[in-house]
């Protein structure tokens, strides 16, 4: 409660211009933060903007407002910068420019940006935590759209209520946003059930590369840039994919790596299943994010990162051995 008194105090007496960003490769949960509070706060007097490095994926451009969000522009500079569901500024992809930085996030760990930082790892979403401080503010102005921006990144980053993150925190909220106008089978159809035909062409490629190891506890799949190209697809629209290797039985950890366009560099996605910690594999290569999703960047050959990446999972199943068996 302290946190969200403090926070809210600071955004009150800025009196310059604010910018919203969220990470790149952005997600339910960041996109959904981002426009509920820029909503929020223009309803509140301020002069704020929202902006992010990559393209809005698709499947959230249904969200109120969405084409709002500019595209980030590293040479000017602005009053205060809110940073939403990211573990540091870095995770914009670009370096840009603030007199100050807060930080609101439910990611472990991560850079303390101010002293305003509002980081609770326990919450089930960043925009759980969106949701107490606007509420904290003035429930009021919680609109339909705010709600529906809201139940957006709840509902994704818990994967549908089905994540280990979720708790009576996350219903009640859940229940909230619905009486402020959220509709849950609205959104979740948008989100879930409008895929363009060249997303499913690319998801038939990508399945063709699936690959078992370690007892068949480990299941992998590739994203090359060619699969990318060929069927006219975009990165972005490859969220979600890693799931389908993560819901093979016996599988405890899957990965799915991402080619970027320089050939060289893979954005590596990881699951679990609450076993092993998936966050310290993707620790190992500088990344982060939760125990049962988290993500990181590796440069190399497909091959050659690929076989880093079973070797640290092996590694970390090892530690876990006494709940997974292994032949």
């Amino acid at each position: 409660m302290e946190g969200e008194i403090d926070i809210i105090e600071r955004i009150k007496r800025e009196e310059g211009e604010i910018l919203i960003v969220t990470h790149e490769n952005p997600d339910g949960d960041g996109i959904g933060s981002m426009i509920a509070l820029y909503r929020f706060l223009i309803k509140e007097g301020k002069n704020v903007k929202m902006a992010m490095k990559d393209e809005l994926p698709y499947i959230y451009n249904f969200l109120p407002e969405s084409d709002k969000i500019e595209k980030l522009n590293p040479e000017k500079s602005y009053n205060l910068i809110i940073l939403v569901d990211a573990a540091g500024l870095y995770r914009v992809g670009l370096d840009i420019k603030g007199r100050e930085v807060i930080r609101i996030d439910h990611h472990v760990g991560g850079l303390k940006e101010s002293n305003y930082d509002y980081v609770d790892p326990s919450a089930p979403s960043t925009t759980y935590i969106i949701g107490l401080i606007l509420k904290r503010w003035n429930e009021k102005k919680i609109d339909k759209e705010i709600a529906e921006c809201l139940y957006t990144g709840l509902m994704t980053d818990t994967g549908s209520f089905r994540y280990n993150n979720v708790d009576e925190r996350a219903f009640q909220m859940a229940e909230f946003l619905v009486k402020k106008g959220a509709d849950p089978s609205y959104i979740s159809t948008m989100v879930y059930e409008r895929n363009r035909p060249n997303v499913i062409r690319l998801l038939h490629k990508v399945l063709s590369t699936l690959k078992m190891d370690y007892e068949g506890h480990i299941a992998s799949l590739v994203v090359r840039r060619s699969f990318i190209d060929e069927v006219g697809a975009l990165e972005e629209e490859t969220e979600g994919f890693v799931n389908f290797a993560k819901s093979i039985e016996e599988v405890d950890v899957a990965f799915i790596m991402i080619q970027k366009p320089d050939l060289k560099t893979w954005r590596v996605s990881l699951r679990g299943k609450g076993k092993v910690n998936v966050q310290n594999i993707a620790r190992i290569f500088g990344g982060g994010g939760h125990k049962d999703a988290a993500g990181c960047r590796i440069i190399g050959s497909e091959e050659n990162v690929r076989n880093m990446l079973i070797d640290a999972i092996k590694t970390e199943i090892e530690k876990t051995a006494g709940s997974i068996k292994v032949a």
